[in-house]
């Protein structure tokens, strides 16, 4: 796709006009400015001539061939030009122009229209709404952006055009230059998707920065991602929960459509930018060349205070401050003063001169285990500001391990951010924001090895209840399974659950009881999906006479809230259950979205804390079906509960593998029945030994 859009050997710009303001005539100087060197044909029935070219009536009336058609005139026009280029049988076009779905059903049904002819022409379509692009490396800037910073080894993709001018502004001011600057606007063909295949893997391009706003398919998009092992930044805005599906289940709310976005930037190593500042430092960073190998970091200091708030901020951010050996120990007892701190951080007191700054980074950078030094300066009376920046420069050319310079200050300190920015040095101004940059970038670079592409189509298998629950996603009302069927899901993927029966017989379930003592009853989920909310639970029965009383109150607890007059009830032997914990998913896509066509990120695991105070403690973490295993483990114990599990304070270690093969099993669950849009395992009952399913809920909708 890349020639066939972003390198034409011909364009025609529609709407260009003498009138320099316009749009179209911005673009027309941007492409000649910028030294395109192919074909470029003006198009308006106004003009013989703009800005030294010859200009044409319509499409039609060029006689030569066109590659791509750049379209900027108002939107009730655009469909005109579309026809024009399907019968001059162009390559590709470019729609600036906004008005289409992003105002209503009226422009969606337009901008269908056309992407839907262009489509059936064979033609590509870039937009519409959009800035339009550049491609520094062909030398084409068909955008109406005010500058362009230049070449570089940086792609930055965006569904925003405005978004796209912003970066670019500050790209200019600090000299970073961009291979492609490529904005999506109402992506009605080309997407992201298309674009990684191209831009990640162009040996040109270092790394990908991503404004997006709704993904085309986030499968593909995590797949493409784990497959190029380059850095890919990304904004995602939409931190608050929209379109939430109206069910009845905890995951609902521990669960949201921006934890999946959350989950697919863990799954795919992606690094996620807090705010648009934070996207152009890590671009700054990654064209730099200062991604640490690891997560070990040195700190250097002239004061014991920001040591203290590096120290704070390094283990927020869940990097390492590296132990320094007694080797290099006694080589800084030798160099520093007798006062100065040697452990890390290594503060060099207050009259730290450049000198002992670059004999404290040369000894650091010996140490084996320090992949990064991050380097304070504070202007005191006697700090050589200019001196120590040099020094860091001089010593950074000697080294692969990056040294991030943070001079705190204004006025005092700016000669020596002049020398670090001119010598393209890592630096910053603030502590807090500098390692919580580092721990991005060094978590990528720790994650990269344990991103792994997991193939869908290996867990599938033949669904044996596939026709049973078909038949309860009919229309478009999100229906419960029954507990049978639920029961049936649970044992054809060998998880393990306890001795249980579901009747609507007293006798029968007597019989049961008397077998398995102790019990418990419960009302079915297809009666009440939240049993402790209405009394729907009865625990611990252990004599005949109980069990028919509690039985009998049941039934008629549930007849009362329901209105059903002859409920079936749940029967089930007590598991002595150390810890509860929760399994739950949401879907985010339909229920085709495992097969070859489907879009959509799949099923969002939430797992943690379980019991009926799930949503209370909200321990949870999020996982991406499918996930490998390794991840799977990692993402399990960073939730607090997994430390009980794991056997704390002397407590005995439960079955943790148990529990880990269980997330297992659920997810190929949840692959060959894709119609579960939803689904609450609550509690899982631990013990020493198993991981039991006590209760389970799907909701089902295609």
């Amino acid at each position: 796709m890349e020639n066939v859009i972003f390198s034409p050997k011909s364009i025609a710009i529609v709407g260009a006009s003498q009138d320099s303001e316009k749009i179209a005539s911005v673009i027309l100087k941007n492409l000649l400015e910028g030294g395109y060197n192919g074909k470029v044909f003006p198009i308006n029935p106004k003009y013989e001539e703009i800005q030294g070219r010859q200009s044409y009536p319509d499409i039609i009336s060029v006689k030569e061939s066109i590659d791509l058609v750049c379209i900027a005139i108002p939107y009730q026009f655009v469909d005109t030009i579309i026809d024009q280029c399907i019968k001059k049988k162009v390559k590709s076009v470019v729609i600036i122009t906004a008005g289409f779905k992003e105002t209503g059903d009226e422009g969606k049904a337009l901008e269908l229209k056309i992407a839907e002819k262009l489509q059936i022409a064979g033609i590509r379509l870039l937009g519409p709404n959009c800035l339009g692009f550049i491609n520094n490396k062909a030398k084409i800037n068909l955008s109406f952006a005010r500058q362009n910073p230049g070449d570089g080894n940086i792609a930055f993709v965006s569904q925003s055009g405005a978004f796209c001018t912003a970066i670019l502004d500050m790209a200019c001011e600090s000299g970073i230059g961009f291979s492609h600057i490529i904005s999506l606007g109402n992506k009605a063909d080309i997407h992201e998707n298309e674009l990684m295949l191209d831009l990640l893997f162009d040996k040109d391009v270092k790394a990908l920065a991503l404004y997006l706003e709704e993904f085309a398919d986030g499968k593909e998009f995590i797949a493409l991602a784990q497959k190029a092992k380059k850095p890919i930044l990304l904004i995602a805005p939409g931190s608050s929960e929209k379109a939430k599906q109206a069910i009845s289940s905890h995951t609902g709310s521990l669960a949201s459509s921006y934890d999946t976005i959350v989950a697919a930037v863990k799954k795919g190593n992606i690094i996620m930018a807090d705010n648009s500042e934070d996207l152009f430092e890590l671009i700054m960073l990654i064209n730099q060349d200062a991604i640490p190998d690891g997560r070990k970091i040195a700190i250097i200091t002239n004061a014991g205070g920001p040591g203290i708030l590096a120290t704070d901020a390094v283990e927020k951010e869940n990097l390492e401050l590296t132990e320094i050996g007694e080797k290099t120990k006694q080589k800084l007892l030798k160099v520093l003063p007798r006062e100065s701190n040697i452990k890390d951080p290594i503060d060099l007191l207050g009259d730290a001169k450049s000198d002992r700054y670059e004999l404290a980074m040369e000894t650091v950078l010996e140490e084996k285990d320090v992949d990064s030094i991050f380097a304070i300066l504070t202007p005191q009376l006697i700090t050589d500001i200019e001196g120590t920046a040099q020094k860091i420069v001089d010593m950074s050319k000697q080294t692969s391990k990056p040294i991030y310079a943070c001079f705190l200050g204004g006025k005092d300190v700016k000669a020596g951010f002049r020398i670090l920015k001119h010598n393209n040095q890592p630096s910053f101004n603030d502590i807090q924001e500098g390692i919580h940059l580092i721990a991005k970038l060094a978590k990528f670079e720790e994650n990269k090895e344990k991103t792994k592409v997991v193939n869908c189509d290996d867990y599938k298998v033949r669904a044996k209840h596939k026709k049973e629950v078909s038949e309860y996603t009919n229309g478009e009302e999100i229906k419960i399974l029954p507990e049978n069927l639920a029961i049936s899901l649970l044992q054809e993927f060998k998880i393990d659950i306890p001795q249980e029966l579901v009747t609507g017989s007293i006798e029968e379930a007597v019989d049961f009881a008397a077998m398995n003592f102790p019990v418990a009853i419960k009302a079915t989920a297809k009666d009440l999906a939240h049993k402790t909310d209405f009394k729907g639970i009865y625990l611990d029965i252990r004599t005949i006479s109980e069990f028919e009383e509690k039985f009998v109150e049941l039934r008629e607890n549930i007849s009362k809230i329901t209105g059903n007059p002859a409920p079936e009830i749940l029967v089930q032997e007590m598991i002595d259950g150390k810890v509860e914990f929760f399994i739950g998913a949401n879907r985010e896509g339909d229920s085709k979205i495992y097969e070859k066509d489907g879009k959509g990120f799949g099923h969002l695991l939430a797992i943690g804390q379980g019991g009926i105070y799930t949503e209370v403690y909200k321990d949870i973490k999020h996982i991406l079906v499918p996930e490998n295993d390794e991840k799977i483990k990692d993402l399990f114990d960073e939730t607090k509960v997994s430390m009980i599990i794991n056997g704390y304070r002397g407590k005995p270690v439960l079955a943790k593998e148990k529990i880990l093969d269980l997330i297992t099993k659920v997810e190929k669950l949840l692959i060959n029945y894709p119609e579960i849009i939803s689904m609450d395992i609550n509690p899982v009952m631990i013990t020493e030994k198993r991981a039991v399913v006590v209760d389970a809920k799907f909701y089902v909708k295609k």
